[in-house]
């Protein structure tokens, strides 16, 4: 072998070896970004979306389900007797109440839909239903947030005994005209409305007053919900 072949052969080598370097240096920082990504806009427990993840993706959803006459129902779930059950089982038995919920909201969500945990036992469901006319939707609305209702306070399996936690449920119908957070706004006001009215559902249906008994200064609890601001919009309600 003269050496000059040799030293072509050696700089062939050196060349596949640095291009090889370069490939996996970059499949290892594409998933790296991607873990990052993941990270940032899911859940660390249940596995589904977070807030941010939620927002991110709901502008699309809606968007896209409108082009195809598709309503769409922004949900927001609260647990009603959550702290009992991490008190009187431990957190395990709570994380795996937060975890059943997550799984059966991903579930009602389906593949096109988003279900996320919004926090602590809080969590929300973006999700479309069949193309319909308006009035159809608001009718489909009222049967599926009694579906979702009976699917989440259906008692879970924990260490050989059944564990159930109630639900109150707020809606609204949404389309484009907003962003996602006026739609999540709307529902949570929708979900006060339904446990002023000692009901399990409401639904968020138009722009008027609010209900006295409703506002933020007769909320408490608002001052440690996110989705809550301190200024309630104006609404009125139809329970489900």
């Amino acid at each position: 072998m003269t050496p000059r072949l040799r030293a072509l052969i050696t700089a062939t080598a050196i060349s596949a070896a640095a291009t090889a370097g370069y490939l996996t240096a970059r499949h290892s920082l594409r998933a790296e970004l991607a873990t990052v990504r993941h990270t940032a806009t899911h859940d660390p427990l249940t596995g589904i979306h977070n807030r941010a993840g939620l927002t991110a993706a709901a502008d699309t959803l809606i968007r896209t389900a409108h082009t195809t006459s598709r309503p769409v129902a922004v949900v927001l779930v609260d647990l009603v007797g959550f702290k009992k059950v991490n008190d009187t089982h431990g957190h395990d038995a709570g994380d795996h109440i937060l975890t059943t919920v997550a799984n059966r909201l991903a579930g009602i969500a389906g593949p096109a839909g988003i279900a996320a945990r919004l926090g602590g036992d809080e969590f929300a469901v973006i999700t479309t239903g069949p193309a319909t006319r308006r009035g159809d939707a608001a009718t489909w609305l009222a049967d599926w947030l009694t579906h979702i209702h009976t699917r989440l306070t259906t008692p879970a399996s924990y260490d050989s005994r059944p564990l159930a936690v109630g639900a109150t449920l707020g809606a609204v119908l949404a389309d484009p005209g907003h962003p996602a957070a006026v739609w999540l706004h709307r529902a949570d006001l929708a979900m006060y409305a339904a446990r002023a009215n000692c009901r399990t559902t409401a639904v968020f249906t138009d722009t008027t007053d609010t209900p006295a008994e409703l506002r933020a200064t007769d909320r408490p609890r608002d001052l440690a919900r996110p989705t809550s601001p301190l200024a309630a919009a104006p609404t009125t309600w139809r329970a489900a």
